[in-house]
């Protein structure tokens, strides 16, 4: 009698070892010398082939040690490519000629590559990608992805604008990064950006002029930074309490943004009886929205791919393939970007809805009461598991909020899809429609509210981070 099948979810946990192998190995290789990298990857590969000879001399005799010996082989493979990957990276940037003039000024010439985001004391801080370094007979045209520092000329430069300008070449803040740039004048435009840098430059704007319209005080700063990770309004003080509360996450551009977003339209297209296919199409054409409408910059695109993973995990009883598809996803990033995979932000993103693909359903099930809705539980659920799945990687990053981070996430929770949505929609109405868009916005304001008064308490509370007011 043959074998009973085995379950697809089973086959499809095969993609995690060797993404976790590779994840890894480009962790360590970060700021490793370029002949050590290289070391690395000989010996993975080396590995590699050991297990793959080892695997064809088992054969299908022994069907487990068969398929582990495979999947070592392939973590090993993919390890060795990482670590080389990674050397190549490290001489690329070891030959930049920025590393070079650490502590020296010089002209550089690159393309913005993002929107700009406020830092203490008042600058902010740019994403630039340099082409060209010096000028005139000493100007070397090499590419190298860096951060300027900067205060006046800097704000509002759409991602794709062509500039020049001079700098003071900064310290690396670790191995492995490349030199940070200080801005000593404002840039000078020598190219305009494209549509895709123009557009979500004019949403941005136009939702500023719609929030101050529709509300006041600091509910006008926080629905652009929430919606769309515009914190040039928010005050520093109110920047510091949210992330003493633990809420700093909700400015950020993430999975959860896209879940909300293409959750609403999901459970909209349902409620009108839309078939299965309907609704997957509505779900593409609005995660397809969010990313026009919010900027297609690569934290964004991150989040898009994460969340529509996220939303695939919590919609359906099957973990293994929202599983493998994460794994994909950091596959892909790791090789592509390792420095970005291997950052705060993307490491708590894939942590949180790696999480919420294996135990939100479990917990909201457990936590599910005669006298609990189950909604209240799933919300509970996704808290509980997203605060305690991240919180080691904030410890470790020195990102960890107050004590009461996961109090505030739970009383907060049920109003965020809300902000999500509405505030989503108000920016794409806004430059077609101001009017609606104001009408939308103002509808924010008593979650907006909530927002404030939970992250005012949980500072106050004992043992929170003192927060310094202006």
């Amino acid at each position: 009698m043959p074998p009973p099948p085995r379950a697809p979810a089973a086959r499809d946990l095969r993609l995690v070892v060797p993404t976790l192998a590779l994840f890894v190995t480009t962790a360590v290789t970060l700021g490793m010398r370029p002949a050590a990298a290289c070391a690395l990857a000989v010996v993975l590969l080396a590995a590699a082939v050991i297990a793959v000879a080892w695997s064809v001399s088992v054969g299908a005799r022994e069907r487990p040690d068969h398929t582990a010996l495979g999947v070592l082989a392939v973590a090993c493979a993919l390890g060795a490519i990482g670590a080389g990957v990674q050397a190549a990276r490290s001489h690329a940037l070891a030959a930049h000629p920025l590393v070079s003039l650490v502590d020296t000024r010089t002209g550089v010439e690159g393309v913005v590559t993002g929107f700009d985001r406020p830092v203490r004391g008042g600058g902010v801080m740019v994403p630039l990608r340099v082409e060209v370094t010096g000028s005139g007979q000493s100007a070397r045209v090499a590419r190298l992805d860096v951060v300027v520092l900067a205060r006046e000329g800097w704000r509002g430069l759409p991602p794709g604008t062509r500039v020049q300008t001079s700098v003071m070449v900064l310290e690396p803040r670790s191995p492995g990064d490349p030199p940070a740039l200080r801005a000593l004048a404002p840039p000078r435009v020598t190219g305009e950006p494209g549509v895709t840098g123009r557009a979500p430059a004019a949403v941005r704007e136009r939702l500023r002029v719609v929030s101050g319209r529709a509300l006041e005080g600091e509910a006008a700063a926080l629905l652009p930074s929430f919606v769309l990770g515009d914190e040039g309004g928010v005050s520093t003080e109110t920047r510091d309490g949210f992330r003493a509360a633990g809420l700093a996450h909700l400015a950020a551009v993430s999975g959860a943004n896209t879940t909300y977003v293409v959750g609403s339209v999901l459970l909209a297209a349902a409620a009108l009886g839309a078939g299965r296919r309907v609704r997957i199409f509505a779900a593409g054409l609005a995660l397809a929205g969010f990313v026009a409408v919010v900027g297609p910059e690569p934290a964004v695109l991150r989040a898009a791919g994460t969340g529509a993973i996220g939303l695939a995990a919590l919609s359906s009883h099957r973990t293994g393939r929202p599983l493998a598809a994460l794994a994909g996803v950091v596959l892909l990033v790791s090789m592509l970007d390792p420095t970005t995979a291997t950052g705060a932000g993307f490491v708590l993103s894939v942590t949180a809805t790696a999480a919420l693909v294996v135990a939100a359903r479990p917990v909201a099930v457990r936590l599910r009461r005669p006298w609990m809705p189950a909604t209240v539980a799933d919300l509970l659920a996704v808290c509980v598991v997203a605060h305690l799945a991240t919180l080691p990687v904030l410890v470790a990053t020195g990102l960890q909020a107050g004590p009461w981070a996961l109090p505030a996430n739970i009383a907060v929770a049920p109003v965020v899809p809300l902000v999500t949505v509405l505030g989503t929609a108000a920016a794409a109405l806004g430059p077609v429609w101001q009017d609606g868009a104001v009408l939308l916005a103002a509808a924010c304001a008593p979650a907006l509210w909530w927002l404030e008064t939970v992250a005012r308490i949980a500072v106050a509370l004992p043992g929170s981070p003192d927060v310094a007011p202006g």
